[in-house]
């Protein structure tokens, strides 16, 4: 699934506290300016209390004003992202938008498995994979 980032979201701090269950889905903080909104159905990530045993990524659907909504669809919820565990945050926890590890782990599969590849040895391959290109030393095709 496709999301948003923005490169000017500074962290902000929650202005209520998040209670520690995926039914809590509303995010309320201070100043929410410059972050993604979630247009177009492309939800992004958040972390509150980076750093520590409460650490807890988030996958946003939208964001209205300074109001955050939590991506919750079916049986996909947006709570403890990222192998983070869901978790309450106090009224003040400082929130942040983020890059994940499973935003790099879907790049990286979309760049590795399944596209073809480029070759360069003296030797033809005695197995070609159908829909890779094998390039001689002397630069032939």
């Amino acid at each position: 699934m496709r999301r948003e980032y923005v490169g000017g979201a500074q962290a902000a701090r929650l202005s209520a506290a998040l209670g520690g269950t995926t039914g809590d889905l509303t995010i309320t903080c201070n100043d929410l300016t410059n972050w993604p909104t979630g247009t177009g159905g492309t939800p992004f990530y958040v972390v509150i209390d980076r750093g520590t045993t409460s650490e807890e990524k988030i996958l946003c659907s939208s964001r209205s004003g300074n109001t955050l909504t939590v991506y919750n669809v079916g049986i996909v919820n947006g709570r403890g992202a990222d192998d983070t565990s869901v978790t309450s945050h106090s009224n003040n926890s400082v929130i942040e938008h983020v890059f994940t590890a499973t935003d790099a782990d879907e790049a990286n599969a979309h760049i590795n498995v399944g596209h073809p590849k480029i070759y360069y040895q003296t030797t033809a391959p005695t197995l070609p994979e159908a829909g890779n290109l094998w390039v001689d030393s002397d630069g032939t095709v």
